[in-house]
Formats: C-alpha cells, sequence, structure tokens
C-alpha cells in the first residue's frame, strides 16, 4: 500500500486510477478535492491500478472514506481492511464510510468476527437516475406534466428569464446565492455549501455550469459533471434562492432537459435525505438507489 499525501502533484495518477476504477457519482478527482474542508487532508491510499480516496478530520482524527472503494468487486473488502488496519494502529477514533446498500451488507458480514464494529446508520441518502432514453419530460406533454408544464409556461411568461456565463457574474453574486440558499434550508438539513464554496473559488473547474438570473437577479446555480469514460452526467450543485415562486421546478427542469439535449445516457440527480427527495420526485425519475454514512470503530 503506498500512501499518496499530496493529491495536487499527483493529480494524473488519481484521475487515471478513477477511469479504470470508478463505480460511483462522485469518483471524479475535482469532486474528491473541493469536499475537503479546511481542517481536513486529502489522501490516495493505492495498490497498484487499484485505491481509497480518503479525508483526515486533522481535529477529531477521524477518516472518511470518499464514497466507494476503487477497485474490482471481489477486492474490495480487502483493501478496506488494510485501510481499517493502518487508520486504527494510527490511533484514529473512527472511520467514516458512505456506501451503496449492498455494499454496506458485505462490510458487515465481513467484518463482523473482527476486531473493528460497524456501527448504526447515522443517515441515508436517495439518489434519484434519470435514464434520458426514456425520460420524456423536454416535451412537458400529457397529464403526467401537467403541473410542471403550467408552472414552466407561467414563469417564463411572468419574468425576463436568462442564461448567463461564468465571466458576467461576480464570485460575491455566487457565494451570495449560496449563503440564501443555506438561509432558507431546515436547520436539520445537511447543507455541504462548503464544496459549493469551493467550486465557485476554483472558477467550476471541471465543472459545466448553467446560471439563470431572472428580473436581474442572480437565483439559480446548476453544475455537475460527465464521469470519466461513462456517458453519465452527475448533476453535483442545484441551489436556487426563494426569490420567485415555482423557481426550483423551473430551474430543474431546465437543467435535465439541457443534459438530454448533451445527449447523456444517463443523469444521476445527488443523493438527499427522505424528505428532501419528495421535490425531486416531481421530475419523474426512472430509479432510485440509497447511500449510508455511518461509522467503523475498533471493537
Amino acid at each position: 500500500m503506498e500512501i499518496i499525501s499530496d493529491i495536487i502533484s499527483n493529480k494524473d495518477i488519481i484521475e487515471k486510477i478513477i477511469l479504470e476504477q470508478g463505480h460511483c457519482a462522485e469518483h471524479y478527482y475535482y469532486c474528491f478535492l473541493y469536499n475537503i474542508e479546511p481542517w481536513e487532508k486529502g489522501y490516495c491510499f493505492k495498490w497498484d491500478d487499484k485505491a481509497i480516496l480518503a479525508k483526515h478530520d486533522t481535529r477529531a482524527n477521524e477518516w472518511f472514506v470518499f464514497v466507494g472503494i476503487l477497485a474490482p468487486v471481489d477486492e474490495q473488502i480487502k483493501l478496506l481492511k488494510e485501510f481499517l488496519d493502518y487508520a486504527f494502529s494510527n490511533n484514529a477514533k473512527k472511520v467514516w464510510c458512505e456506501f451503496k446498500t449492498d455494499f454496506r451488507k458485505k462490510v458487515i458480514n465481513a467484518l463482523k468476527d473482527s476486531n473493528h464494529k460497524v456501527n448504526k446508520i447515522n443517515y441515508t441518502l436517495v439518489w434519484p437516475v434519470f435514464d434520458m432514453k426514456q425520460w420524456n419530460g423536454d416535451k412537458m406533454e400529457g397529464k403526467d406534466w401537467k403541473d410542471i408544464r403550467y408552472y414552466w409556461n407561467k414563469f417564463f411568461k411572468e419574468h425576463k428569464v436568462e442564461f448567463v456565463d461564468l465571466k458576467d457574474v461576480t464570485k460575491e453574486e455566487l457565494k451570495d446565492l449560496v449563503k440564501k440558499w443555506k438561509e432558507s434550508r431546515n436547520n436539520k438539513d445537511k447543507t455541504f455549501d462548503h464544496y459549493y464554496i469551493n467550486v465557485i473559488d476554483n472558477d467550476f473547474k471541471g465543472f459545466d455550469s448553467r446560471i439563470m438570473r431572472v428580473d436581474e437577479k442572480i437565483c439559480s446555480i446548476n453544475a455537475g459533471f460527465k464521469l470519466p469514460g461513462k456517458n453519465i452526467f452527475y448533476s453535483s450543485i442545484g441551489l436556487c434562492t426563494k426569490d420567485f415562486d415555482r423557481l426550483g421546478e423551473v430551474s430543474y427542469m431546465d437543467d435535465l432537459i439541457q443534459l438530454k439535449k448533451k445527449g447523456y445516457e444517463l443523469v444521476d440527480f445527488g443523493g438527499g435525505e427522505k424528505h428532501l427527495i419528495e421535490f425531486k420526485k416531481k421530475f419523474r425519475p426512472t430509479y432510485y438507489y440509497k447511500t449510508h454514512v455511518f461509522s467503523i470503530v475498533k471493537a
């Protein structure tokens, strides 16, 4: 096992492994980079052409495995065990993981007679996915799209709507939007505003973005990326203010319509807790999957 602590200089190595082994929506170099908070340090634990991307919380001495293991299915548990041995041999208090349902079950079974204990689920995220060959929302025809069609037509009739380039918007305007969005959320909702601010500070490098201005106000950001080596788009950022009625429906529909025009096979619309995913159901995803955030400790 090789431990790479300089993830900037070793970008090419990490990207090559992700290209060969990536299988999760967040398996993307810039997604990993922008998820690292000021008190965290990013690492790549490398085994030849396989890896675990991880973040070390230097304040609490806790580790976070960044989504799935970058390895063939039959090797993932073995690499996870090696990483756990390393973390706990260095006095880690916990190792946090976010895994899909099936893999979490495999981890529980693999560690049940070990010196590691898998804790209960801290929270679960539901991820809607759109098969763009089947999704026909771009036409907004029929009774299934009656409400959305009404919101869409009314919105564009009543407001001046523009889609602007990044060069025509200041970082301060975009950060102000993030602030307004966060303030509008329920205190119980998990907000990853540090990630959004990092993306803005880095000029959306590695991301495709679409910014909506309504009646001269910047009020919506949609951004994401194509998964390496796949015709799949992860819509990683979807933020809007509450300045206008039905802005959320219009912004999300616009995002999906644009992505269908670009010819993507699948669009992953990002994970959210159960009470938040209800809104995304309006757009008629093809299917859903779940990831679970939980910790592992020494038994």
